[in-house]
């Protein structure tokens, strides 16, 4: 299997980039393929234009590399925090450059929270993306409290790691 693993949010302090690890690492450790899009590392403008359109500006070279990792996915893993009862907007910014590239792709979610719902309304908004994309909704993750889920060097907790292995089979299952 080949996942795409996006990490959902550029914020300074960021609990949700170690559960991105935690779960990259594994689907490393299944013998996957993992292609890792970290937001925080792309320069996205604000959307202008969608990658399918030539006659429109050019294609900022992040969503160019974005597409590439789509095509080639057979899942696109997206992890993100909930802000404000949904998603990140720049996450919302930068999957909004591709649409066509999503149609029948799976999309599986790992939702990260402070709190106790894990994520739970971040969920909603990516469940409502995906539909409108025409991808397949697959297995979630929710992480609720998620900075007792590691320790001071970003060590995984077994409790959290064992979740992520069934996710990762959920996945598996899904392709």
């Amino acid at each position: 299997m080949r996942a795409l693993v996006i990490v959902g949010t550029a914020r300074e302090g960021r609990q949700s980039i170690k559960v991105a690890e935690a779960v990259k690492k594994v689907l490393s450790k299944e013998g996957h393929s993992v292609d890792f899009y970290d937001l925080k590392n792309k320069d996205i403008p604000p959307l202008g234009n969608r990658s399918y359109k030539e006659d429109e500006e050019p294609v900022p070279e992040d969503i160019t590399e974005l597409k590439g990792y789509v095509d080639a996915a057979d899942t696109v893993l997206i992890v993100a925090p909930e802000y404000n009862h949904g998603i990140p907007g720049f996450l919302k910014n930068a999957l909004d450059y591709l649409y066509p590239e999503y149609g029948g792709k799976l999309f599986s979610y790992a939702t990260v929270s402070a709190g106790g719902f894990g994520g739970i309304r971040a969920l909603d908004s990516l469940h409502s993306f995906t539909v409108a994309v025409d991808g397949d909704i697959g297995p979630s993750l929710n992480v609720s409290n998620v900075q007792q889920h590691f320790d001071d060097e970003g060590t995984v907790s077994s409790d959290l790691e064992q979740k992520i292995e069934r996710f990762v089979g959920k996945i598996e299952s899904d392709i």
